[in-house]
């Protein structure tokens, strides 16, 4: 077999690895076994919560990850690592997870690369931008907007220094 960069050997078909030159990829399929634990459909190391998918899809979007590991509910990523809700990154993003605030008393996830940006709070999915404008509008100046206003400020902040 040829050793350049660009040949690809299965390791397994059962856990879907391959090398790529000097990568492994672990690739899910519906092949895998699709257990429900805790609440959860559990399938290789990432999840997704009964409570918001069906276990088909489930199924569906671990066919999406590439290479992911321990994330929760995400999907269409690659290589990411311990994510929550994230979509569409095609690198493992940065992440800022806010204290308890706001209204539903619970963190706030802010993710973010080259290629784009995603904050995740409770059902709302955006950019930065979008959800300074949508914590305006739902609570206006009140105690749970000062919070958020603070948090994302502090965001900004981090995100120029770097």
């Amino acid at each position: 077999m040829n050793s350049d960069k660009t040949t690809v050997k299965i390791f397994s078909e059962k856990n879907n690895t391959c090398k790529f030159g000097e990568s492994l990829y672990i690739f899910a399929s519906m092949k895998d076994v699709v257990k429900l634990e805790n609440g959860y459909w559990v399938i290789g190391t990432n999840k997704w919560s009964k409570s918001i998918y069906t276990k088909e899809q489930a199924e569906k979007y671990s066919e999406t990850l590439i290479n992911c590991n321990n994330c929760i509910n995400c999907r269409s990523c690659s290589s990411c690592i311990d994510c929550t809700s994230c979509s569409d990154f095609k690198t493992n993003p940065q992440r800022i997870f806010s204290p308890i605030l706001g209204s539903r008393d619970s963190q706030t996830m802010y993710y973010w690369n080259s290629e784009h940006e995603q904050i995740i709070c409770g059902c709302f999915k955006g950019t930065l931008s979008e959800f300074e404008s949508k914590v305006k509008e739902t609570h206006g100046t009140n105690e749970h907007a000062q919070a958020y206003l603070k948090w994302i400020n502090e965001v900004k902040i981090y995100k120029n220094s770097i």
